[in-house]
């Protein structure tokens, strides 16, 4: 018979990634997941705060969080859950979260869309830019 391990963690929405990372890559590339069933193939982890998983997925595709990935925790591509874990995450101000979730529903609606003309992917790049100029806020950094 099959058995389903650990049925509190599947159907449940959070966010993952691959578990190897293009060599060359830029970004850690985390998604939203949707209530499916987990594989080892894409890694998950869930919320268990107020905060949305929008927010892990906005500060974990930052480029502050990935020189920081790669610099201190690994940097190998195998991108692991403990590996993930060592991460700090600053929890927002009400300000703060309401910026990081408006630039994070831009971005999703345009990647939704078909990038069909330039102005679109010059759109996305620059609300990118903007995100990723929060982040950094959100940690202090201010460049």
């Amino acid at each position: 018979m099959p058995v389903v391990r650990n049925p509190q963690f599947n159907f449940r929405e959070g966010f993952c990634w691959n578990n190897v990372l293009n060599p060359n890559a830029r970004l850690l590339k985390v998604k939203l997941k949707s209530a499916t069933v987990n594989d080892v193939g894409a890694m998950s982890l869930y919320s268990v705060s107020a905060l949305p998983n929008a927010f892990f997925v906005s500060v974990l595709n930052s480029n502050l969080i990935f020189d920081y990935y790669r610099e201190f925790i690994n940097c190998t591509v195998n991108i692991q859950i403990n590996d993930l874990r060592q991460i700090p995450i600053i929890i927002p101000n009400e300000k703060e979260l309401d910026i990081i979730m408006t630039l994070f529903e831009e971005i999703y609606s345009l990647k939704k869309q078909d990038f069909s003309s330039k102005s679109d992917t010059k759109s996305f790049e620059l609300i990118e830019s903007d995100l990723d100029v929060a982040i950094n806020l959100l940690y202090g950094i201010d460049i």
